[in-house]
């Protein structure tokens, strides 16, 4: 589920060409936000699977507590 908020910006998707970066070049760049940075230390010392599920599920989260939000103002 991707929130559908107009407020919000889209996220990439499988036909976008744009490729993410990698662990390294978000951990190198200074624009990155701290939280990022330190989600992505900590889940690169987990099981690759487990720290993915967890993301999308953290994502959803996110994800439907912004449209909550949004959706109010």
């Amino acid at each position: 589920m991707i929130c559908q908020c107009e407020a919000l910006e889209p996220l990439e998707t499988a036909s976008d060409p744009a490729p993410l970066p990698s662990p390294d070049e978000i951990l190198a760049d200074l624009a990155a936000s701290g939280w990022l940075k330190n989600a992505l230390r900590a889940a690169m010392t987990r099981d690759p699977v487990d720290a993915a599920n967890d993301a999308e599920f953290l994502f959803r989260l996110l994800d439907r507590r912004a449209c909550q939000i949004l959706s109010k103002t």
